[in-house]
């Protein structure tokens, strides 16, 4: 490959990638934030048994993982990068859910164990939490190519719909406490922020404060 046919590959490349980010930006207004009311929905696992965030809440915090699908090199990654800390996340009581148009099949190691794999196969949920939007038309032969697969029950005429990644920290009353929506699909998961926002809701935590008041009120009696 000549350099000049090279260069202008990977100026393609960057262009095409910029302009995906750019549709993407729509989303800065429609996704869900911090504060508000995780919507309940209900989706099938990777066995085909329907999985409700009701119940997933029943049991503690939930941590919603949307990724764009394993067509997408980079949403693999992502994926990879959550199944890290899956165990963390178990072990701080918090259930540890990924959700994509297409989930690939993680390694059965004992951290993938640790997630519960949901098909939003129609992204009816995506769509709930503003985490979609509208591909160009000039991207979407490409996108095809990559293996992508749009929705079928799209409410628009010529619509293309692409989910963007997000992740949410869904405390036991259903609300989010921590927001990560990237409208730059190739940055990483930072898993930082989330054990920190974790740890500061978990149950052991708020039991050590609930000791804590407990013998401040006892010393002052």
């Amino acid at each position: 490959m000549s350099t000049a046919h090279h260069t202008s590959s990977v100026t393609g490349l960057h262009s095409n990638i910029e302009l995906a980010v750019a549709a993407a930006s729509r989303v800065s207004s429609t996704a869900l934030q911090a504060g508000m009311r995780a919507p309940l929905f209900a989706l099938a696992d990777a066995e085909g048994k329907e999985i409700t965030l009701e119940a997933l809440l029943d049991a503690g915090p939930v941590v919603l993982n949307f990724f764009r699908g394993a067509w997408c090199s980079y949403g693999a990654r992502s994926l990879a990068d959550f199944s890290a800390v899956a165990e963390e996340l178990a072990a701080l009581g918090a259930s540890a859910v990924t959700i994509g148009p297409s989930i690939q099949a993680l390694q059965r190691s004992t951290s993938a164990a640790a997630i519960t794999e949901l098909y939003d196969v129609d992204m009816e949920v995506a769509r709930t939490y503003g985490l979609t939007f509208n591909l160009p038309s000039s991207l979407r032969q490409l996108y095809r190519q990559l293996g992508y697969q749009p929705p079928n029950n799209s409410d628009m005429a010529d619509s293309w719909l692409v989910p963007v990644p997000a992740m949410y920290l869904v405390n036991r009353d259903g609300v989010i406490v921590l927001a990560s929506v990237e409208l730059d699909y190739r940055k990483r998961f930072g898993a930082a922020s989330l054990l920190g926002a974790l740890k500061a809701i978990s149950p052991a935590k708020r039991q050590r404060r609930v000791q804590i008041s407990t013998c401040h009120r006892d010393c002052r009696t």
